[in-house]
């Protein structure tokens, strides 16, 4: 009996001493690893986020790029970092979602590696098309889909990439014929959307964002479940009958899987504080992007759901990168 009270006083004063051990987190700078090359929407939202959560942290957040490898380096980098806390991962939604359906065994990291901390931002992508092409609305592009199977093609940024997985989910979800055009990029596809070489694309609205002011893009549809602010005259792939397009794109902070609970709550409350600032909101909408925040057990099982439908749309269309 002696024994066993002397165990449970020495758990509970073990418990005592991990809650204490992190009351006072975090008690030096963190670094946030962001999986890809500097430049580009990521590093720069991850900035944004990174100056508001060094305001509410009190503590210098530091943005480390280790881009390549569809962010599997830097994945794999926080992966294997201390669970303290002080190594995160800015992840995009492709990097938890697609890369496990795209290079099973081959990647070098696993979801379950990481413990999800919040979302940090959402956007929606926009089918655009050349001005001059016939179909004003996106019904009647679908028409002539129909009626011309195999004529019209979609171009991305490469196999696997989000704008192939948008324009399989539509040549499925349509019964449509279409081709697959792949590009190094999506600045390309779309000088080739201009160009009349190719049909649409289908990507982040900022993408497009300069050459739809300028009048040389269309926007079609945008993949919501309600318009967004920067096209409010551009409906949704729901309204116009087409449905489950709804998963938006998004960034999310995580941690290595182990990192203590109170870490990761107290990260989750900053982060909601965060995506309320009106700084961080402001910043986002120039880049496209709408501030969120979410449950740790939310993003999981955002995670959950969206890896079912776009390995579905991997399988169905057979996509392999080498």
């Amino acid at each position: 009996m002696k024994s066993l009270i002397k165990s449970g006083i020495a758990i509970s004063l073990l418990a005592i001493a991990s809650s204490v051990a992190y009351a006072e987190y975090p008690e030096k700078g963190i670094r946030l690893v962001v999986p890809f090359a500097p430049g580009g929407s990521a590093t720069t939202s991850a900035r944004l986020f990174a100056d508001e959560l060094s305001k509410e942290l009190t503590q210098k957040i530091y943005i480390e790029n280790k881009g390549g490898a569809s962010g599997a380096i830097g994945a794999s980098f926080v992966a294997n970092a201390n669970p303290d806390g002080y190594t995160l991962l800015y992840s995009s939604a492709g990097m938890m979602t697609v890369n496990p359906a795209l290079f099973g065994e081959k990647l070098s990291y696993k979801v379950s590696q990481f413990a999800p901390i919040s979302l940090t931002s959402t956007f929606a992508s926009v089918l655009f098309t050349d001005k001059d092409f016939p179909a004003k609305e996106l019904n009647d592009l679908l028409s002539y889909a129909k009626a011309n199977p195999g004529t019209l093609t979609f171009g991305s940024a490469g196999p696997g990439s989000s704008g192939h997985l948008w324009g399989e989910l539509l040549k499925n979800r349509a019964n449509i014929d279409i081709q697959h055009i792949p590009y190094k990029g999506t600045a390309p596809a779309l000088v080739d959307v201009i160009g009349g070489r190719i049909t649409f694309v289908v990507d982040a609205a900022v993408a497009g964002q300069e050459q739809l002011k300028a009048g040389n893009l269309r926007a079609l549809a945008v993949t919501s479940s309600k318009r967004i602010n920067t096209l409010p005259d551009t409906p949704t792939f729901a309204e116009v009958g087409l449905k489950g397009f709804e998963p938006l794109s998004w960034y999310g902070v995580f941690a290595p899987a182990g990192t203590p609970a109170e870490v990761i709550e107290k990260l989750n409350a900053a982060v909601k504080t965060v995506a309320e600032s009106s700084k961080y909101k402001d910043g986002l909408h120039t880049l496209g992007m709408d501030a969120a925040s979410s449950t740790s057990s939310a993003l999981g099982e955002r995670i959950t759901n969206d890896s079912k439908l776009w390995t579905t749309v991997i399988k169905t269309a057979d996509i392999v990168v080498q």
